[in-house]
């Protein structure tokens, strides 16, 4: 939900097009948001590059109208017309505000609460129901694969977990993290594909997070009973205040089993300084060695030399130097490539070019691939000088010598004489 600070509510800021923007003189907009969640980061695209440095970010609390400033905040320019702030709170926000004369330009906000951080990641549970009909069926990783159930029996042995009956002990189920996370929220996807007593197993659950046992005391949450519902949100608030390493799901007691249909976790994985990805499997490619934003890579001292775009990747092909402005020499080697720092050419010259670059002529008297030829002795004109790819004379041959390869041999027997 949104409110303008002037112009009341407008459709080119949800409208999921970053190409339509502002047309109007608004120079604030407030998100509300539906759901109150911490902040991660925030987008903003713009129309025009004047615009992008001239915005301001602040947010609110649940129950205030007072704008605060975000903590640490920290801006990285991904193009031109592209702008991700950093902005990690430790409250639920229930509003994102914009204001400045770069509002005039604003074309499109994204907010973000962080990603699905357990997508994909390790999962084992206490059991696993194995029905007759479909024994390969009911794996714990089913609620980390990022596939959300249908409204049949069939879809949700393939997509839900299912722990096995009877058990001695509550059912259980745990999701933990290669590298550890900062979490902001959960969201439980529960089964609705049978009757109501599908839905009531998960009723009553125990959700546990937690880092090393020795260095934090675990979160945890009771889900209070009440309707049954196809799927719960737990935010923590104030928010989990270490990187959380497990998420471990009970059931209420030992008659229930165990369902879940896709559990994410929502925050922005912990990593190492210099390292960013869900995984940290990626190299911060950052001027000054700085650090980048885990969630894309992007850097606030902006990219070092060598390196462009949103994640700070390597310059495309024929491109090198600062922001990979500058294109390869036309007379480098091969296919054209050169070094993405400093633009030597990677596999050497073409014909008739010398140096680093390949943008130097061959010193007069030779030519040819690595300079290597020499002009003909039989060249006229000073210091018997020809062309520095194809070795021809520049201004002929000398009298009696055929122009090009001034060989007199040739010359003579197109004459029919044999010299003496």
């Amino acid at each position: 939900r949104m409110s303008f600070a002037t112009s009341g509510r407008e459709s080119w800021l949800t409208d999921s097009d970053d190409t339509t923007c502002n047309t109007g003189n608004t120079q604030s907009v407030t998100v509300i948001l539906d759901t109150f969640i911490p902040l991660t980061w925030v987008r903003v695209v713009v129309r025009d590059a004047v615009y992008v440095d001239q915005v301001q970010l602040s947010y609110q609390l649940s129950g205030s109208s007072t704008l605060l400033a975000c903590p640490g905040l920290r801006k990285a320019k991904l193009d031109d017309l592209t702008l991700d702030i950093e902005c990690s709170t430790t409250e639920s926000v229930s509003g994102v505000t914009l204001s400045g004369s770069g509002v005039t330009g604003l074309c499109s906000m994204y907010i973000s609460g962080g990603r699905n951080v357990a997508l994909k990641q390790t999962a084992r549970q206490s059991s696993r129901y194995r029905p007759p009909d479909a024994p390969n069926s009911h794996y714990a990783e089913n609620a980390v694969d990022g596939v959300l159930p249908g409204d049949t029996r069939e879809s949700t042995r393939s997509t839900c977990t299912h722990t096995d009956v009877p058990s001695t002990t509550p059912g259980w189920w745990i999701v933990t993290f290669l590298q550890a996370v900062d979490v902001t929220r959960f969201l439980i996807c529960n089964r609705v594909d049978c009757n109501q007593s599908c839905k009531e197993r998960l009723a009553g659950f125990t959700l546990t997070a937690q880092s090393d046992p020795s260095t934090a005391t675990p979160y945890s949450y009771t889900d209070p009973g009440g309707p049954d519902q196809a799927s719960y949100t737990v935010v923590p608030s104030p928010r989990i205040s270490f990187p959380v390493s497990q998420v471990r799901f009970v059931t209420a007691d030992i008659s229930n089993i165990l369902t879940l249909c896709e559990v994410f976790v929502f925050g922005e994985t912990n990593c190492p300084a210099g390292q960013f990805g869900l995984r940290c499997e990626r190299q911060c490619n950052c001027a000054n060695n700085g650090n980048c934003f885990v969630h894309s890579g992007g850097c606030p001292s902006g990219c070092a030399t060598g390196y462009t775009g949103e994640d700070c990747s390597e310059c495309p092909p024929g491109r090198y130097g600062n922001r990979c402005d500058q294109p390869c020499s036309a007379t480098c080697g091969g296919d054209n490539s050169c070094d993405r720092n400093n633009g030597a050419c990677s596999q050497g010259c073409d014909p008739g070019y010398l140096g680093t670059s390949c943008e130097s002529k061959c010193d007069p008297g030779t030519y040819g691939a690595g300079c290597s030829g020499r002009c003909s002795v039989n060249c006229a004109g000073p210091d018997n000088g020809c062309n520095h790819v194809t070795g021809a004379c520049d201004v002929g041959s000398l009298d009696h010598y055929f122009p090009n390869v001034c060989e007199f041999y040739i010359f003579c027997v197109h004459q029919n004489f044999t010299p003496d």
